[in-house]
């Protein structure tokens, strides 16, 4: 399991998940989460935990290798459940429109995993529920075309739409960034017509017409009490507010070198002097955000056998003499030494 202070991390609900879909398939799931470093007991009796990022692909990789299966993702899918996502699945199924639903889980994302960016871009005819992976963190493309399936679940759930329009689809149109697979048939099966492979980001794109004319019950009173609920959950774990979007932003940006503040100012439309104020609100500053997300990531990189020239290189130092004596700075160790000391 995840200590507090790992940075990527996600919910618990994948192993959960995960496990059913192994057993269904006559594959006992506990051997393969603990070859993961994952405690399937404690996944269990704490369903509100997190799993490190680095764990979860990994067991993304031994589930796909196991099972025989690219597509494994997808029958993932089919056993989660909107309870599992806790209070999240609650203000979904509580929204008043599918669009609402779009834009609860473009909000909340960080509650299922914080290592990917997501945005809802709008289009004339249509809204893309668009994914794209920090560049420095390595995501399962199985973990993210589970998502995906479960949204599309999701909003079969709550709609019927399928039922009052099967002529008229929902989706239409997927983007996965995965090699074409030489058999598809899983993916359209899922998704329907097109799905397109080897795109530069994750999409899942809704017929504008069909969210705003999907029939939906709402419950405005319990969904805004999960989404207190949500709220509440993700500043236990410090994944909402101005740092968790700072950090984030750092994050994508650190190979073209240090991001300032000047320009993560710029990218979220405020002034220099108000993302100063709002960080220094949550009681940091965009110093200590560049320094703890570079240490962090380091630190990360350094367990997975990455050369020291290219920790420094993705943690946007200029050479790996200067990236040592920081990471010295802040560890008391070199790279060498903290690599050693975690084996």
């Amino acid at each position: 399991m995840q200590r507090q202070s790992d940075f990527y991390t996600t919910i618990s609900a994948w192993p959960l998940a995960i496990a059913r879909a192994l057993q269904q398939r006559g594959i006992e799931p506990q051997p393969l989460l603990q070859q993961a470093g994952i405690d399937y007991q404690q996944v269990q009796q704490q369903p509100d935990g997190r799993i490190d990022i680095h764990r979860m692909t990994h067991l993304w990789q031994l589930c796909e290798h196991y099972s025989h299966d690219p597509a494994f993702g997808l029958a993932v899918a089919e056993c989660a459940m909107p309870t599992h996502f806790r209070a999240l699945g609650l203000v979904v199924m509580t929204c008043d429109n599918l669009l609402q639903v779009l834009e609860k889980l473009a909000e909340y994302y960080a509650l299922v995993s914080n290592t990917v960016q997501v945005r809802l871009q709008h289009q004339p005819d249509r809204v893309g529920f668009c994914v794209e992976p920090l560049a420095n963190v390595e995501v399962s493309p199985l973990a993210i075309e589970a998502f995906f399936a479960v949204i599309r679940n999701l909003t079969q759930q709550v709609s019927d739409l399928h039922l009052y329009h099967p002529s008229d689809p929902l989706i239409v149109a997927t983007q996965l960034m995965r090699a074409q697979p030489a058999d598809a048939s899983r993916w359209h099966q899922v998704f329907g017509e097109p799905v397109e492979f080897a795109c530069d980001a994750y999409g899942l794109w809704f017929s504008r017409q069909q969210l705003q004319q999907a029939p939906v019950m709402g419950n405005q009173e319990l969904r805004l009490a999960n989404e207190a609920a949500v709220k509440k959950y993700l500043d236990g774990l410090q994944l909402s507010g101005w740092r968790h979007q700072v950090e984030h932003y750092i994050v994508a940006n650190l190979q073209q070198g240090e991001p300032t503040l000047a320009e993560a100012a710029q990218q979220f439309a405020v002034s220099e002097r108000s993302l100063r104020r709002y960080l220094s609100d949550e009681h940091t500053s965009f110093r200590e955000c560049v320094q703890r997300v570079r240490q962090q990531l380091a630190q990360r990189l350094l367990i997975q056998e990455l050369p020291v020239t290219e920790v420094a290189y993705r943690t946007g130092f200029s050479d790996s003499s200067n990236f040592s004596r920081a990471f010295q700075r802040w560890t008391g160790l070199t790279p060498a030494q903290y690599r050693d000391a975690e084996k």
